[in-house]
């Protein structure tokens, strides 16, 4: 299991634990501040501040360059970190929240500019009942009278959402604002999400999921549908079988290549039992 299932997990799914997503951690100054500063920061920052820093790091020796990596990650996840979850885990999130809330993505409004990429939903943060998150919101996007920051959504409406997203090839991600507090789901692709920037660099913040993805070769149909939609790039094709296949080291275990198979032949499985990925988070 991934790191937050031991340290605040009990050896279980940590993200499955109601007291992630409770009101009373939310309640802590410290965390509010937190919060309203991230929004600030990410939603109102330089477009190419953060990627400029990973390309300049590449200069650096390679020892050094995963010395540094190593410090932020480690502090991002006392502060900010994520995980990817599938559809059927995301699920369960959703019904221990307190409440859901669609919200504009702080990643793409500084990534592209965007002010209505509605990506994000707030797990227990509801900013348009909390005075301080909706200002740091509206500082952010500047919203016109006629603008819809925050769409309040049913867990059925929230879980329908997703499954579109699925068929966008977009991946779920659950992420902390100081650990173990659990606030947004987010769904992620790699050109626009600053977490899926980072990957490209060797830069970590999130967790894969509990899963990996395997393939029943005598099911697929060899459509390749599948490899649309990876955003790790974890799958490939043999011209020689005429079946695609998944790298397990290369695999998050998003499930979002389920979404196109058209021979459902790719399911999960427990991460922790694969004989390669069991320990790759």
């Amino acid at each position: 299991m991934c790191q937050f299932c031991h340290q605040h997990g009990e050896g279980k799914k940590w993200y499955l634990k109601a007291e992630h997503y409770s009101r009373e951690l939310l309640a802590d100054g410290e965390r509010r501040r937190y919060i309203t500063d991230f929004i600030r920061d990410i939603g109102g920052g330089n477009p190419f501040e953060i990627e400029r820093k990973l390309q300049s790091a590449l200069r650096a020796p390679a020892w050094l360059r995963r010395l540094g990596c190593s410090f932020h990650e480690r502090r991002y996840r006392r502060d900010h970190f994520g995980q990817v979850v599938p559809l059927e885990d995301l699920e369960k999130v959703l019904e221990l929240s307190n409440s859901i809330v669609r919200m504009p993505c702080l990643c793409r409004r500084n990534t592209t500019g965007a002010r209505d990429a509605h990506y994000c939903f707030g797990l227990s943060i509801d900013p348009g009942r909390m005075p301080d998150i909706r200002q740091a919101f509206e500082d952010t996007f500047h919203p016109g009278p006629d603008s819809l920051l925050f769409d309040r959504l049913t867990k059925e409406e929230a879980l329908d959402l997703h499954r579109g997203f699925e068929h966008e090839g977009l991946v779920h991600t659950i992420w902390t604002f100081k650990s173990p507090f659990i606030g947004a789901v987010c769904n992620c692709d790699r050109s626009d999400c600053l977490a899926m920037v980072g990957l490209r660099y060797d830069f970590r913040l999130f967790f894969r999921a509990e899963f990996v993805a395997q393939i029943t070769e005598e099911s697929c149909i060899g459509c390749r549908a599948c490899l649309s939609l990876c955003q790790f790039g974890a799958i490939g094709f043999s011209t020689v079988r005429k079946k695609t296949f998944i790298d397990p080291l290369k695999c998050y275990g998003c499930g979002i290549c389920r979404s196109a198979c058209e021979g459902e032949a790719i399911r999960l499985a427990p991460r922790v039992n694969h004989p390669f990925a069991g320990n790759l988070w």
